[in-house]
């Protein structure tokens, strides 16, 4: 299992609170900037690694908060969307 096949796999509806799972989306915006930043100044590929993570862990968190509470967050979409433009795995 990849680093980022885990993250995803990451549900913080459970054994989270609301607010703790707000906690962690502000850490993440927060790196997200810092971030951002770096990758427009140097473009390293451990950079872009890193955007992926915290990508990662704020879309686990979005889904999480409209779980826990989806009149203040919305309804969790059912529809998923895969990134093929790699090609199918082998």
């Amino acid at each position: 299992m990849t680093m980022r096949q885990f993250q995803m796999a990451i549900d913080y509806s459970i054994g989270f609170t609301e607010e703790e799972v707000l906690g962690i989306l502000a850490i993440q915006k927060e790196e997200l900037k810092k971030t951002l930043q770096s990758f427009s100044d140097s473009g390293s590929s451990a950079t872009k690694r890193r955007l992926d993570e915290i990508n990662s862990i704020i879309s686990s968190c979005q889904q999480a908060l409209q779980k826990m509470n989806p009149k203040k967050y919305g309804k969790a979409s059912r529809l998923r969307y895969a990134d093929l433009s790699g090609g199918f795995p082998k």
